[in-house]
């Protein structure tokens, strides 16, 4: 019976120490827990300080940008691009293109237009006494006035036809070639240079226009295709 009591008062000893050392853990873990809220609360940053609002930009990753430093105003962390002037060497490189001179152009003769430049509209033909187009100008001007060059160029022939006499054509230069028609004491021959206002010769009859009056007839051409002289100077 004395064994018995003494092995209760044992077992009811060691529940005791038991119970006692679980509450002693209990109460351990809840003090680590609670100091540990109270370290996080410490250290977790001001919402209100410069150096929260880096940590929401960077959070240990890139910032917006790379080269931002928090003491240097907005400005020093961007790049300046300055543009750069071309060198001396660099103009030399590249071509200059200087613009044409403009052509000076003068009438051939100075008087009033007798027949334009058409090459649909049909026109009355004395000489003949019919209707048809005139792929020329006519000049009225008297007989044996001087005939100039309209502007530079080089005399491309001097040809005796039937029916226009003696016509003086000069290649004037990108593309635009002139018949002078026609005419007599012509001054220059094939090949010869001419400059704007040079004496080409003097007016005459013309034989396909023999009945109208006394007029030069002109032939103009671009690029092989029949122009009105008049329009040099528009």
């Amino acid at each position: 019976m004395k064994y018995t009591e003494d092995s209760s008062k044992k077992r009811g000893n060691s529940a005791f120490y038991i119970v006692l050392a679980v509450c002693l853990l209990v109460i351990g873990i809840a003090a680590w827990a609670a100091f540990s809220n109270m370290a996080e609360t410490e250290t977790k940053p001001n919402t209100g300080n410069n150096s929260s609002q880096n940590n929401e930009y960077n959070n240990n990753n890139l910032s917006y940008n790379e080269n931002t430093n928090p003491n240097t105003t907005p400005s020093e962390g961007i790049e300046n691009v300055t543009p750069t002037t071309p060198t001396a060497e660099e103009k030399q490189d590249v071509p200059v293109e200087e613009p044409k001179p403009q052509k000076a152009y003068s009438m051939p003769v100075n008087g009033e237009i007798l027949k334009d430049f058409s090459l649909t509209a049909l026109q009355y033909s004395e000489t003949y006494g019919d209707m048809r187009i005139h792929g020329a100008v006519d000049i009225s001007c008297k007989e044996g006035t001087v005939v100039t060059a309209c502007t530079d160029g080089k005399v491309e022939s001097v040809e005796q036809t039937a029916t226009y006499g003696t016509v003086v054509t000069i290649d004037h230069g990108e593309g635009l070639v002139i018949k002078y028609s026609s005419l007599k004491n012509v001054n220059v021959k094939n090949g010869d240079t001419v400059k704007t206002g040079d004496n080409l010769g003097t007016v005459t009859e013309i034989p396909s226009e023999c009945t109208e009056q006394s007029h030069i007839h002109l032939e103009a051409y671009k690029n092989s295709q029949p122009i009105s002289i008049l329009s040099l100077f528009e």
